[in-house]
Order: structure tokens, then C-alpha cells, then sequence
């Protein structure tokens, strides 16, 4: 960013059209970068960078009378670099494998930006200058007053939809009255919000230290992934409150002042709960959720008039009022014949939750990880949600330890087209007009690291994310994505043969914890399947939920006093208990009559099948 700032600045004072070319070394290999020699005609075919030195120093479109700034935004290591070595120091000359030499112009500068010089050698340092960020030179209270300057300035509209000029939200807010009528709305409620972003004593920057410092994340914390997670949590709640007071959307009254205060506060507490421990356990959640209540018991935002339930089981309705989760969660009825369908999805308390906050983020058209332990639901959830996306396409990728950009260019190259505009060059977008496509990344973690701990398909999506799209390495030409989203799913960086996602990647995605169920979704889960099962026996379907109880506590007991630090295979996921299930259904699939012996016979055995033989 520092560097894009200050050339705009010398743009504006010199009156001239600076270029920056940004290259990431590391999401393509090193002949592409530099180009190679065909062993059998000795041809030389350029790289990319030396595509772009070149274009520079034949000057046929007054390359070198315009400023040139050659950014390589990625890792930098000894194999790629090594090479750079006599265009840094002052001979400024790229000697080639054919023993061409191309001389730096003198309009030319090279940019490194990285995360870390882990890998850089001296030769490299000592022939580039140095500027270090450390975390105060851009900080989180500079962060919020930037985001509230933008919303008092730029319609959200804008900022939400500015990849999709067609969305219905652009055409809503098209004309100059309505834009007026929308910035003095977003002014109003930048006010509202003003006093909870102070730097000195503001809720959010307290809430902010709170869980870096007093919770447990299941990946790095980084406080700019949080902040940015919050903005987008924040954009469709304003962009929500202007519907309604513009255009009447769903027909509802516009709300009075008191109504919008309380509806824009109360889903600040929720969007700063999954904002900034939503990568973290229910606990922390819940804890985080009673710090902020205790925070702000002094101002005027009502609390729930049910206090036995944390703050984080509760919505905040159209009305600004407080309503639990559990009013939303319908008690299911199955016939027999569905219950070991693959496809059902049983709603509980925990899925319509994250089901909601994965849409709003979805529907920002956010990059988002899901991470959590295996079988605790992830893609279940998140294909939940997404159905609920209009006109969107989902292209599922499974990524294993040999996965490389190239399965993510073939993916583009089936499900979308290549176009010429005038105003951004060639785009690649959905073949069908107005369709998004997301693709679905998952095991994202599990990419193998090069030598130098660089994940080169991770670099690449963190590419295609930042920059909004890739170099085409076959004609070297900048490729522009439009309607594309990207979402991932993977197990928690602990688990063995796992790899750290690098925090230039993550400080783009919002990341949500998906635990194992807990005791009350365990028991409407195989509280539905069990009387679907127990259903065509009418002397002991009363038995269901004893059954369903007798399971759950089982489960629940078992899983607590044998764990993967005694023996690496005692796993216990949900899946234990619906192949429990399942295996129940299909012993009495053919039988007309059975009693209660019988069940408790059929359910110990099944359990002894599942649980007892992986002991011996």
C-alpha cells in the first residue's frame, strides 16, 4: 500500500503517468519469470520479468519517458533472486542464459515487498535499502477512523458492488438523489458509530485487545484480518438499514431514530464477536460476548430479557430487538427411508448461525476459511449457505500436498472465458453472464511447502485475491477476474500433515472455527434420525429420546476421557455417531417387530462395533 501511495503522490506533483508492474515470484516457476533456452533449437523465449524489461527498453509506447516501478510482491529466496544480483548493484545489467545483456534504464527501480528476509541472503541485502513496517506504523485505530472517513465519502453501495456494475444494489442507488439520500444516511450512522471507535477508550479497539491477548485462536491473530472482516460484517448492516429507510424493502416501515440506533449497535456487538473470535472455540465466543455486555452496561443499548443464554445465541431481528437462535431452529420429522440419506442436513442451533454469517460474508463477495477439526460439518455448512446465493455456481477443488496453481488455471480455463474490454484489458469471467463463480478450496492447507516455506497455490490465490487476477505466463499478458470468489476449508494447522497459511494470505479472509457439535445440536440431530427410525414401531418409539440420550452421553463421555494425546487414532467426530446410527437401521431395515431388549441389545452391539474394537 505505502508504496501505491507514493506513486500516486509523485504522479499528482509531477504531472506524469508512472506504471508499477507487480509480479509475484513465487506463484510461477523460474523460467517463467525469466524466460528459458530450448535445448534442441537454442531458442530463447523471455520470462515475464524480462518480457516487461524489455517492453520498457524498446520504448514503443514512451515506456521510458514515464516512471517504472518493477514490484516483485512475494517470498524471496536464493533460487529466484540470485539472478537479480547484477541488475541491484551498479552495473544495472540482467545477463541472459544466451548471452544477451539487457541494461536497467535509468527511469526503472526494483521493489521487494515481503513478509520476512528468512530466506534473503547478504548479497541480496546488502544491495537493496531497507524500510520496515512494524504493526504501529499503520494501526488499528488508523484503520477504523479510515473506514469511517470512506463511509461518510463513498456510497457502500460502491464499495460492495464495484465488481458488479449490473448488481441490482448499483441500480437501486443509480440516480443522484438517491446517492445523496444514501451518503446522509451512512454520515448519520458513521456518527452513531464514532464514539465505539475512538482509540483512547472506544469499545472496539478494548474488545480488539481483549481477544489478542485473552483468548485462544486456532491460527495466527491478526488484528488487520479482524478489522477487515468487521468492515465487511459492517457494510451489509448499513447497507441493510438503507434499504429499508429508501426503499421500503419487503415492504417494512422505515425505522425511527431510536430503532436505527439500537438495530446498528446491538449488530456491531455481534459482527465484533464473530469478527474477533470466530476463529476460536464457542467458549471464547461466549466469553468475549460477556466482556463487551459488561462494557457497555452503561449506555443505552437494551440487553436480553432471557439472561441464562450468552449473548452470542442471540440475533438481532428487523425491529432492533434481541431474538434467540433457538425460536429459528424447525423441529424436523424424516420418514424412515431418508435417514441415511447423504445429502440431509438436520437444522440445529449451530448450523442456522453460522449458515447466516457465512451468507453476509459471501454475499460481501469476501474471500472466507472455514477451519475445524474432520466431521465437524464444514462443507456441509458452507454449501448450506451457499444456496441460499443467487445466481452463483460452485466449482469444488480438493487440494492434496502435490496441488500447484496450474489445477486452479484449468478450473478458469473449464468453468469460465477469456475477454477483451477497452477500460481493464483481458478479464476472465464466468462464461454465463451475471453468474458468479466460487471456488471451493478444500484441504487448503494441506499444499506442500517448497524448501524455503513458500505454499506456490497458496501464493497464487493470494495473488488472484490482493491484485484481483494473474499473469498469463503464455503471452505474459496481466489477466483481470471478475466475478470470481474464493472460499476454503481446511483442518487446523496442528493436525499432522497440515502447513501455517502465511498471514499475507490470511489477513484476507475472514476465518470461522466449525466445532464439533455440542450437546444440544448432537441431541436434535439423532433426536430426528432416531424417531425417523423408531417410527414404524409403535411399542417403543416413545423410547427415542432415551435413546437418543443414552447416545449422546456415551459419545460425549467417551470423547472426553479418550483423546489423540494418548493414541493418535482416538478420533471422535459426529461421524461416529451417525454410522452408529446407521448401522442400527440397516439391522432392522427388514424387521416387523421389536422390543425394548432387543434395541438396547442392537444399540450396545453397534457401539461396541464402533468404539470398543478400535481399542484391541
Amino acid at each position: 500500500m505505502a508504496w501505491r501511495v507514493l506513486l500516486t503522490a509523485l504522479n499528482r506533483i509531477e504531472n506524469s503517468d508512472g506504471q508499477a508492474h507487480i509480479i509475484d515470484p513465487k506463484a510461477i516457476s523460474k523460467d517463467d519469470l525469466y524466460g528459458y533456452m530450448d535445448q534442441n533449437t537454442r531458442e530463447w523465449t523471455d520470462g515475464l520479468f524480462t518480457h516487461i524489461l524489455r517492453k520498457i527498453i524498446d520504448n514503443v509506447r514512451g515506456e521510458l519517458s514515464k516512471r517504472q516501478w518493477i514490484i516483485f510482491d512475494g517470498d524471496v529466496d536464493p533460487e529466484w533472486v540470485e539472478n537479480l544480483n547484477s541488475v541491484l548493484d551498479d552495473n544495472k545489467l540482467l545477463t541472459l542464459p544466451n548471452g544477451e545483456r539487457l541494461a536497467l534504464p535509468a527511469n526503472v527501480r526494483v521493489m521487494f515487498e515481503v513478509q520476512d528476509l528468512r530466506h534473503a541472503t547478504l548479497a541480496t541485502v546488502s544491495r537493496t535499502g531497507m524500510v520496515w513496517f512494524n504493526q504501529q506504523t499503520v494501526t488499528s485505530a488508523m484503520l477504523l477512523q479510515y473506514y469511517l472517513n470512506r463511509i461518510r465519502q463513498e456510497s457502500v453501495f460502491d464499495i460492495i458492488n464495484q465488481d458488479d456494475p449490473n448488481s441490482k444494489d448499483n441500480v437501486m442507488q443509480s440516480s443522484e438523489e438517491n446517492k445523496t439520500s444514501i451518503l446522509e444516511i451512512q454520515n448519520h450512522l458513521a456518527d452513531l458509530l464514532e464514539p465505539y471507535c475512538d482509540k483512547e477508550n472506544g469499545l472496539i479497539l478494548d474488545t480488539l485487545e481483549f481477544a489478542q491477548e485473552k483468548q485462544v485462536h486456532i491460527m495466527d491473530f491478526l488484528p488487520s484480518r479482524c478489522l477487515q472482516a468487521l468492515f465487511s460484517m459492517l457494510n451489509h448492516i448499513i447497507r441493510t438499514i438503507i434499504k429499508r429507510q429508501l426503499f421500503s424493502v419487503d415492504r417494512a416501515t422505515p425505522l425511527n431514530e431510536k430503532q436505527i440506533e439500537q438495530y446498528l449497535i446491538k449488530s456491531l456487538i455481534i459482527s465484533m464477536i464473530w469478527s474477533f473470535s470466530g476463529d476460536g472455540k464457542l467458549k471464547y465466543r461466549q466469553q468475549l460476548g460477556e466482556f463487551i455486555m459488561n462494557t457497555i452496561k452503561n449506555h443505552n443499548i437494551s440487553s436480553p430479557t432471557d439472561k441464562s443464554l450468552p449473548i452470542i445465541d442471540f440475533e438481532v431481528n428487523s425491529e432492533g430487538e434481541w431474538e434467540s437462535w433457538l425460536l429459528k431452529v424447525p423441529l424436523v420429522e424424516l420418514e424412515g427411508s431418508k435417514v441415511d440419506a447423504s445429502d440431509l442436513v438436520i437444522p440445529t442451533i449451530d448450523t442456522i448461525r453460522h449458515e447466516t454469517l457465512l451468507y453476509t460474508w459471501l454475499n460481501e463477495h469476501k474471500p472466507l476459511l472455514l477451519c475445524g477439526p474432520p466431521g465437524s460439518g464444514k462443507t456441509m455448512t458452507l454449501f448450506s449457505a451457499l444456496r441460499s446465493l443467487p445466481a452463483c455456481e460452485v466449482v469444488g477443488l480438493n487440494f492434496s500436498s502435490a496441488t500447484t496453481p496450474e489445477l486452479i488455471l484449468k478450473t478458469f480455463a473449464h468453468y469460465c472465458e477469456y475477454k477483451k474490454t477497452a477500460t481493464s484489458g483481458v478479464v476472465l469471467a464466468p462464461s454465463q453472464l451475471g453468474k458468479w463463480i466460487i471456488v471451493f478450496c478444500d484441504e487448503i492447507n494441506l499444499p506442500d511447502e517448497d524448501k524455503y516455506g513458500t505454499q506456490r497455490v497458496i501464493a497464487f490465490l493470494r495473488q488472484c485475491i490482493e491484485h484481483g487476477g494473474f499473469y498469463r505466463t503464455s503471452d505474459h499478458t496481466w489477466i483481470h477476474l471478475e466475478r470470481i470468489q474464493f472460499v476454503g476449508a481446511c483442518n487446523p494447522p496442528t493436525d499432522p500433515g497440515r502447513k501455517p497459511l502465511s498471514h499475507r494470505f490470511l489477513r484476507h479472509c475472514p476465518l470461522i472455527y466449525v466445532d464439533y457439535p455440542g450437546e444440544i445440536s448432537l441431541k436434535q440431530i439423532y433426536g430426528t434420525f432416531n424417531r425417523a427410525m423408531l417410527k414404524k414401531f409403535n411399542n417403543i418409539k416413545s423410547y427415542s429420546d432415551a435413546l437418543t440420550n443414552a447416545m449422546v452421553e456415551f459419545f460425549l463421555m467417551t470423547q472426553e476421557q479418550f483423546t489423540v494425546d494418548q493414541q493418535p487414532h482416538y478420533v471422535y467426530s459426529p461421524r461416529e455417531m451417525t454410522r452408529w446410527v446407521r448401522g442400527i437401521i440397516e439391522a432392522i431395515r427388514n424387521v416387523q417387530e421389536l422390543n425394548a431388549e432387543e434395541l438396547v441389545r442392537l444399540w450396545a452391539h453397534e457401539a461396541l462395533r464402533l468404539f470398543h474394537d478400535r481399542f484391541e
